[in-house]
């Protein structure tokens, strides 16, 4: 099975991404994380900003729950659920 790099969703970057910002989306039956962004070492503060931008945007439907967004390490090959949060680092970027 041939995997492709996961890259930094800054426009330009190339860089593989390191990050995944996500946030935890159920409509009662089903649950997974909603991604809205990944980035590199170097993007983490740009990718999350317009990630919570985006997410201030959205209007969940009344089955609907979202949960404030998080910085998973991204790791290729591993499900949602493996991946490992990094609180600290959501403080640096909180606004």
């Amino acid at each position: 099975m041939t995997r492709h790099a996961v890259c930094c969703t800054i426009e330009g970057c190339s860089e593989p991404a390191s990050y995944k910002i996500a946030a935890r989306w159920s409509d009662g039956s089903f649950a997974e994380l909603k991604t809205y962004g990944f980035a590199c070492s170097e993007h983490l503060g740009p990718v999350f900003r317009e990630a919570e931008r985006r997410q201030q945007g959205y209007r969940p439907s009344p089955n609907e729950s979202i949960e404030e967004l998080a910085i998973y390490r991204y790791e290729a090959g591993k499900r949602d659920r493996q991946l490992q949060r990094l609180w600290g680092l959501e403080d640096n970027y909180r606004t």
